[in-house]
């Protein structure tokens, strides 16, 4: 149950994205460090963490300001020949033409017909319009197949959107903004974003604090977790086997005007040799940069 919150219009960032990763804890994944998937005409120029299981990511960003975030929607298990981290890893690698939108470029990298597991898919990418390193704007695009082996459709952010949004599990337009989470996460990111004379750290910190949230009512089950931001660790089975699935990552990226980036990514759950533990703020990640595309 994975969620991220985002906002395009901020008077000191072109982009903050903020987000969870809820996972199984037993699943291989490697922290975020820059590479290529294997690309060696693009080396190190992807910041993401890597599922170990299908080669992608869930959530990533390029040095040219390129960021891509990925949530399975909430459905019965099936098998797919594509793994959905592909999508990600696809639109980073990808070149964004001079002379095309966003739209239309993931028009052509996504065919409709392609079938993938349910997913909603978030694609950000700095603005071809842009003309000045102090205004850097973003340009956005939203894509689903609305439930596994569906058509795959895209569609630009609306303004509201832009000004914050936010998505789950849940179908676009079919009651996933309207999940528990959902809502009380974006109330609360909004109001982060109207914090005032907060530092960077500080800034920071707050955001960490929306992705920190969890229900009054403690969580029990799946049918539960679109109550709550971050899950603690509960058993879910799979294949008749138990498995602990919880929060494992929150990230935050920061992207300001002038281009300099700050991607910070916390450990929140781990199976520590079969412990259970809540992995404390000292041990974060923290990338910073400035984007290739700013001069």
């Amino acid at each position: 149950m994975c969620i991220v919150f985002w906002t395009l219009d901020h008077p000191d960032y072109s982009l903050i994205v903020c987000s969870n990763r809820d996972e199984y804890l037993n699943r291989p994944t490697r922290s975020a460090t820059f590479h290529s998937f294997g690309h060696e005409a693009s080396p190190n120029s992807i910041l993401s963490g890597i599922d170990e299981v299908g080669g992608g990511t869930w959530f990533g960003m390029t040095r040219s300001g390129k960021v891509a975030l990925l949530t399975n929607i909430t459905e019965p298990v099936s098998k797919f020949t594509s793994s959905r981290g592909s999508l990600v890893s696809s639109f980073l690698l990808s070149d964004l033409h001079t002379g095309n939108s966003l739209q239309q470029h993931v028009e052509k990298l996504y065919p409709w017909d392609a079938k993938y597991a349910g997913f909603n898919l978030l694609l950000l990418a700095p603005a071809p319009s842009a003309s000045s390193a102090n205004e850097l704007p973003y340009d956005a695009s939203f894509v689903s197949n609305a439930g596994a082996g569906g058509a795959i459709s895209s569609r630009p952010l609306s303004d509201i959107e832009k000004a914050g949004g936010g998505f789950s599990n849940g179908v676009d337009g079919k009651g996933g903004s309207e999940w528990p989470k959902v809502t009380h996460g974006l109330q609360d990111f909004r109001a982060a974003l109207k914090s005032q004379s907060l530092t960077e750290a500080e800034f920071t910190n707050r955001l960490f604090e929306v992705l920190a949230w969890k229900s009054p009512t403690p969580v029990t089950m799946r049918s539960e977790l679109r109550n709550t931001i971050e899950v603690t660790p509960l058993p879910i089975t799979v294949e008749n086997n138990p498995t602990l699935y919880g929060t494992r990552l929150s990230t935050v990226i920061l992207i300001r005007r002038d281009g300099h980036v700050s991607f910070i990514e916390r450990d929140i759950w781990k199976d520590m040799n079969g412990k259970i533990e809540r992995i404390p703020v000292s041990s974060e990640r923290r990338f910073c940069f400035k984007l290739d595309s700013v001069t």
